[in-house]
């Protein structure tokens, strides 16, 4: 402890006392206006950083932050250890195994939201490098542009398509997987920018060795290692303490497989990435461990490093208007290009491509972390950091509002229209969410002369992909089908509940079963949000489940629709 003064070690503790306290205030503060926690952490290093404190209290800043000193250089590794468990959540969250059920469409999407926008970030820096502060005759600082225009948000998506209630959707399911391929790719190609960036030579023999290197490590952990993993977690988790032992196997292998791909030459964040997507594939990782380490991290090295961000940058003096107002509509554009180009090929409509763009468009912590990193490098300068930063608050403020207007149809009274008697079931028989669809397919293979055996396995395979119950007592399973002519809405009430793995684990008392025609994407995103609109309303739920009739049922939904047209 002698090579660390006590003034430092005081220093250190005060400023991350500040840091962690005022980003988590500030992120609650935020929270409570239905904005991302993050963007009220970063708000509070502003309000710490030179942009704020050090014009107000110059000496209060230095003394915090000064650069150089031992206490600051402990903060930055503390907020680099933040940033590698940060990612490992990130791979967490993405369902590898979902991404390899996909088809075609999911492949053309986002191999577009890839390349258009890099194509896009990467010429324009080329076109105008003084405009982004890069030197005469460099590469690598444009190939980062186009990296950071390409990569999505996921987790930011997932809270944007669960608050609309869009997640379980066949929309949901499409622009999370594509978000997934996107992600997986972005950050691969990143990794290999910063290799060739710390050798100083882009050749094809250098290129080509770094790219071979780089996809080599991630075959090898997200198929040898991630089946360790997946066999090692059941045997941790019964014979040790939990959730310590799993945890701390979690963290460990986290950090291990992050220091090893740091070592070879490929950046650490791809290691704990990678290695986070590992882990998150299992079936074995209990729920509530994932919640564990998502509070654990989220609330202690989350506001920490996006705190930093605002800790080290003048975002007054170094916000370049003229850099903002080129690479946002620009990163917006592409994306949204990228999504209609990609949709439009895998059979979709102009109309139904754009929610998908809006949805691919959103940038967030994950492109912060990008940002960080590459200005850390050397890479980009603070101007364009700075630009980043806004680009991912603002796209992430925008996309909910954008995807609503782009997803609503013409038919504001679509679920009303499509309730009929026969189609109802007053008391559902089964308490399985396999054979409650067994019941409502029978109803509907009456009305529809479809098979019903057919319908439920659609339906079934559906919910194998990502399970349909939204929460709040309802469940929502649903099935594209062959030869159906119209959307058709078989319902049923269950007075004991249904598990259908629902995010707050409440078991399902309404249950909508939902089939549209196979070529119709619009119908099923439409019926569905309307069915989440109406009943977040308590009252409604349980009037809707106290129906003894299909009158009495069929009265609850116009009266709901007939108040909230009336409220709109």
């Amino acid at each position: 402890m002698h090579s660390f003064p006590k003034s430092e070690i005081v220093m250190m503790l005060v400023s991350m006392a500040l840091m962690l306290g005022l980003g988590k205030v500030v992120g609650e503060l935020f929270r409570r206006f239905s904005m991302p926690a993050v963007v009220g952490e970063i708000t509070a290093g502003i309000i710490l950083g030179p942009t704020l404190l050090g014009r107000i209290s110059p000496d209060a800043y230095t003394w915090l932050f000064s650069s150089g000193s031992k206490s600051v250089m402990a903060i930055e590794s503390f907020v680099l250890f933040g940033v590698t468990l940060l990612l490992l959540v990130a791979g967490m969250e993405l369902d590898f195994s979902a991404i390899l059920r996909q088809g075609k469409s999911i492949t053309v999407i986002s191999s577009f939201n890839i390349i258009i926008p890099f194509v896009a970030g990467f010429l324009l820096a080329r076109t105008f490098p003084g405009l982004f502060g890069i030197p005469e005759g460099k590469i690598i600082p444009a190939l980062y542009i186009g990296v950071a225009l390409s990569i999505t948000a996921l987790p930011v998506i997932t809270k944007i398509l669960m608050d609309i209630k869009l997640f379980q959707t066949d929309f949901g399911i499409m622009v999370m997987a594509s978000a997934l391929v996107n992600d997986l790719a972005g950050w691969i190609i990143f990794s290999i920018i910063i290799q060739l960036f710390e050798s100083g030579t882009v050749d094809a023999l250098r290129v080509l060795k770094t790219i071979l290197l780089t996809t080599t490590l991630v075959f090898f952990i997200l198929t040898i290692v991630r089946q360790f993993i997946n066999r090692a977690i059941p045997w941790i988790q019964a014979k040790t303490e939990w959730p310590g032992g799993i945890i701390t196997f979690i963290v460990t292998t986290g950090l291990f497989f992050s220091a090893l791909t740091e070592a070879i030459g490929v950046h650490a964040i791809l290691g704990a990435f990678l290695c986070g997507i590992a882990i998150g594939d299992s079936p074995y990782l209990k729920k509530h461990t994932r919640e564990i380490i998502n509070q654990f991290i989220g609330n202690i090295f989350a506001p920490l490093f996006f705190v930093a961000i605002g800790i080290r940058v003048d975002f007054v003096q170094n916000f370049n208007p003229a850099l903002f107002f080129t690479i946002i509509p620009i990163a917006i554009s592409s994306k949204v290009a990228a999504s209609m180009v990609g949709s439009i090929l895998s059979g979709m409509t102009v109309k139904e491509s754009l929610p998908i763009g809006f949805a691919m468009s959103t940038h967030g912590a994950m492109e912060i972390i990008l940002g960080m990193i590459g200005r850390n490098y050397g890479i980009i300068n603070n101007e364009v950091f700075v630009v980043i930063v806004i680009m991912s608050i603002s796209t992430s403020l925008a996309s909910a509002p954008l995807i609503r207007i782009f997803i609503k149809g013409e038919a504001e009274l679509l679920i009303q229209e499509l309730l009929e008697r026969k189609l109802f079931i007053p008391n559902l028989k089964s308490i399985h969410a396999e054979g409650v669809i067994k019941e409502l397919s029978l109803k509907a293979s009456l009305a529809t002369g479809i098979q019903s055996d057919y319908l439920g396995k659609m339906v079934l395979a559906r919910e194998a992909i990502m399970s349909t119950g939204i929460g709040c007592g309802v469940a929502v399973p649903h099935a594209r089908i062959y030869g159906l002519q119209k959307p058709l809405i078989a319902v049923g009430i269950s007075q004991h509940g249904v598990d259908f793995n629902s995010p707050d684990g409440k078991h399902a008392h309404l249950v909508f079963l939902i089939l549209t025609p196979e070529k119709d994407v619009n119908s099923q995103v439409l019926i569905l949000s309307q069915i989440s609109n109406i009943f977040l309303d308590e009252q409604i739920r349980n009037e809707s489940i106290n129906a003894a009739s299909f009158n009495e049922f069929i009265a609850v939904i116009k009266k709901a629709v007939f108040e909230k047209t009336k409220l709109s």
